[in-house]
């Protein structure tokens, strides 16, 4: 029943198409146009989303088709072949049939020629007796064989020349085949392993691409974790100045002193450490003079 229903559904469209296109006075010839085209369309969208493994075994189907192809023919040829070795058998087999009566025949000429001017009633020919009624039978019966003969041998000869022309032919194609068939064949295994390698290629790529983007964002959060330890240190710094600045008075006295005497140790130690260096670079009576000033200034500190 719903069969049915389908099958009506589907003959009103039809007609109610073709008679839209009827009406608007366009070629029903185009509607087929358009069908075919859409149809070839969606088998190529249907085509294009099967996977590698399909089309991988497609293409395999197609090369073994090919292949018999060749084989096929190659089995032709080769049965061409011997219809043309027979064929050339029989050539040879007429030839040499036709040119041995036509040596009879040559023979038989100046008998008969002989027996007719002296008006013979027996002659000789091949070995054999024969009357002179007889020995023109069988010369017409030769000259009918060679006729027939002859006939044949400029068939078989057309024929032969015909084989050989089509088995050259024949050996040309299936060698080009054999030829186009090899070089699609490592086209094919060329393409596959290329195909391999750029998908290898391909996973690389995704790879790397993938541990780039994920760096970046490692990159990213640590600078941010980063960026919180450095804004919390320098918030606890600045906190402890602040809490430095104010201190109590006598906190601050006592880390005043602290930092004096600190300052005038390493004041002392580079006047102390400059002093030695110009002494080892001075003379002798600089030196002595250097000591004589120091004697004064140690009399100078000495006194109260």
């Amino acid at each position: 029943m719903k069969r049915n229903f389908l099958v009506s559904s589907l003959s009103v469209c039809v007609v109610g198409i073709l008679l839209l296109y009827y009406v608007a006075g366009r070629d029903p010839r185009e509607l087929r146009g358009l069908v075919r085209a859409t149809a070839d369309n969606a088998v190529d969208e249907l085509t294009d989303k099967l996977p590698k493994e399909i089309h991988d075994r497609k293409l395999d189907q197609d090369l073994a088709q090919v292949r018999q192809d060749v084989i096929d023919r190659q089995v032709q040829l080769s049965l061409s072949n011997g219809q043309l070795d027979q064929l050339r058998n029989d050539v040879r087999n007429l030839a040499a049939s036709t040119e041995r009566r036509a040596r009879l025949l040559a023979e038989a000429y100046p008998i008969l020629e002989q027996a007719i001017a002296s008006e013979k009633t027996q002659v000789r020919f091949a070995n054999q007796n024969f009357a002179v009624a007889d020995f023109q039978r069988e010369i017409d019966n030769l000259l009918s064989a060679q006729d027939r003969e002859e006939g044949q041998l400029r068939i078989k000869r057309i024929g032969q020349e015909r084989l050989e022309k089509g088995a050259k032919e024949g050996e040309v194609a299936i060698a080009d085949m054999r030829s186009a068939l090899d070089t699609a064949e490592q086209e094919v295994t060329i393409l596959r392993s290329r195909r391999e390698q750029a998908e290898i290629e391909s996973k690389t790529l995704d790879m790397v691409t993938a541990v780039t983007s994920s760096r970046g964002e490692s990159s990213a959060s640590v600078g941010k974790s980063l960026g919180k330890l450095k804004g919390g240190v320098e918030t606890i710094e600045a906190r402890n100045d602040a809490l430095r600045m104010h201190a109590p008075v006598s906190d601050r006295a006592n880390n005043n002193e602290l930092s004096k005497g600190w300052t005038r140790l390493e004041t002392l130690k580079a006047i102390h450490d400059k002093l030695r260096s110009d002494n080892a670079s001075s003379s002798p009576d600089q030196i002595n003079a250097l000591k004589d000033v120091g004697s004064k200034d140690d009399e100078l500190i000495s006194k109260p």
